[in-house]
């Protein structure tokens, strides 16, 4: 494969990152019911849970390309990598949460400390959609549910491709997979419901080790692992079936347990299948409809973690009496904040920290 055909499959992936992040934001922010035509096209804009399951697809891919190119696999260096990228722009969306509910209630706000730990060590889900959830998503932003999710996936790959002979890794990938399923239907928490949906993740990772190799992306290629999913999938409908009292106890029992893992894992497995079919017709259309996105990409992180705060609950410009104008305000300065974050601040602090980071691993290396 050519150098530059195979940059501009990267650069579909980073046009796709931008898109989910916007999609994100739009279904937060745009009513159920818009009317174009006499036709209701707010539909098109629910599907943003499924925006967060394509960032796990496309983490997987991103993490293990940079795993399999990086000269320096010391867990060091890997979870220096990974701890600034998550957290550096976190630590600030942290602040304005707190921020913003000190200007809420005139006065320095209680900073909710076991909540604020929880999130710290990544424990949060969101509380009222799923059960035995050990803390929610710190000061109501519940975007910040996927972080814990991407982190322990992070975690996950590490272990299983630093310490698992690549012959028998998949091997022990499914078999995890599908116990944490099986445990789940039986009783669901925080472990077993990470390890299922490092499923998910893992389809990227299949996708990468595929376009390494320069291989033919074909169902051939991934039908073991769809069988996988299937199975997990099968085992989703029967816990529906098992707890389906559970859709009468949440409000959006569509976004709930039971309902919503099966969804994730649906939408899963029909992406992985139209990924292979529009790979087959050269992924016709693609430029036309989201290669614009692909400017969104280097900031897209700080705009999923920073619009429910920035955008959906902003209320300073409510002056303007025109919600189309107040809310386009909002959503440029959120992009000139996520910019500012992500490419300027993150950018300088994760260079000057990394340096450090390889000193130390040299510095273990040699002893």
């Amino acid at each position: 494969m050519e150098t530059s055909e195979k940059y501009n499959r990267l650069e579909k992936l980073e046009a796709i990152r931008g898109f989910s992040a916007l999609y994100v934001m739009l279904f937060h922010v745009l009513p159920q019911k818009i009317n174009l035509f006499g036709i209701n096209v707010g539909f098109l804009f629910r599907f943003g849970s499924e925006a967060v399951i394509l960032f796990f697809v496309l983490s997987g891919f991103v993490i293990k390309y940079s795993w399999e190119k990086s000269e320096d696999k010391s867990f060091l260096n890997y979870f220096g990598r990974r701890f600034l990228r998550i957290y550096i722009p976190l630590f600030f969306i942290f602040l304005i949460g707190y921020f913003l509910k000190c200007y809420a209630t005139g006065n320095l706000a209680d900073p909710e400390w076991s909540t604020l730990w929880g999130n710290i060590f990544m424990l949060q889900d969101v509380i009222s959609l799923k059960p035995n959830v050990i803390v929610p998503t710190y000061m109501g932003n519940g975007l910040l549910w996927s972080l814990s999710y991407e982190w322990w996936f992070y975690m996950f790959f590490f272990v299983f491709t630093k310490y698992i002979h690549p012959k028998n890794i998949s091997i022990w990938i499914s078999s995890s997979i599908l116990i944490a399923t099986v445990s789940y239907v039986v009783y669901p928490f925080i472990l077993n419901r990470i390890v299922m949906y490092f499923g998910i993740w893992w389809i990227g990772v299949e996708f990468a080790s595929i376009y390494i190799k320069s291989d033919s992306f074909s169902f051939k290629a991934v039908s073991s692992y769809v069988g996988v999913l299937a199975t997990v999938i099968a085992l989703l409908v029967l816990n529906l079936y098992l707890n389906f009292s559970y859709t009468k106890i949440y409000s959006y029992p569509l976004v709930a347990y039971p309902i919503v893992e099966l969804r994730h894992f649906v939408f899963a497995f029909l992406l992985l299948l139209t990924s292979l079919i529009w790979n087959t017709c050269n992924w016709f259309g693609f430029n036309t409809f989201f290669w614009v996105f692909k400017y969104f990409a280097p900031f897209s992180y700080v705009i999923y973690i920073s619009h429910h705060y920035l955008v959906v609950e902003a209320t300073y410009l409510k002056f303007i009496n025109d919600k189309i104008v107040e809310y386009s305000l909002y959503i440029i300065l959120m992009f000139l904040f996520s910019y500012f974050i992500e490419v300027v601040i993150y950018t300088k602090i994760k260079n000057q920290l990394m340096g450090y980071f390889s000193i130390q691993s040299i510095k273990k290396a040699a002893l």
